[in-house]
């Protein structure tokens, strides 16, 4: 008898604190979601969200707000998908007009560096002071065509660098 009548007193003992371990919040948060928490929910949560509250415990007052610095006017709605679509054809345009200046700007270069190739080595040509043909005739090269030639691969040259 002696062990019922313990059993009994750490029963109730432990009902009786179960009762202030339960102090437990339930409330629907922002999302729709529904919280469970020994601590109360964010002051921002409105009255009518809050399910639960333990018996007597009041719910802290809400923190004063900070000073908008401008109205609704500020705050952007989120945009919708035909705004984001126009946005991506956008960004999608102006990365293909630089691939194609960037492409355009190579072919340029790649030119410029051939051109200047082709000029240091008629330059050298010129400087073995060898006896030189020209075009399909096989006309030898006087020194008065040797020195226009100098100054135009010497201008070529002069681009180059």
């Amino acid at each position: 008898m002696r062990n019922h009548t313990t059993k009994a007193i750490l029963l109730g003992a432990m009902l009786l604190a179960s009762a202030f371990v339960h102090a437990q919040y339930a409330w629907i948060d922002e999302k729709g979601v529904r919280q469970y928490s020994d601590q109360p929910p964010p002051t921002s949560t409105p009255d009518a969200k809050i399910l639960k509250t333990p018996r007597g415990m009041a719910r802290p007052a809400p923190e004063p707000a900070a000073p908008a610095a401008a109205p609704a006017a500020a705050t952007k709605a989120a945009p919708t998908l035909a705004e984001r679509e126009a946005d991506y054809k956008k960004r999608q345009a102006a990365s293909s007009e630089s691939d194609k200046k960037a492409a355009t700007e190579k072919k340029a270069a790649d030119g410029k560096r051939a051109s200047c190739d082709a000029a240091a080595q008629n330059k050298v040509q010129l400087d073995t002071g060898r006896r030189l043909r020209t075009g399909a005739g096989g006309d030898v090269m006087t020194e008065q065509d040797k020195a226009q030639e100098r100054s135009v691969i010497a201008a070529v040259l002069k681009d180059c660098k």
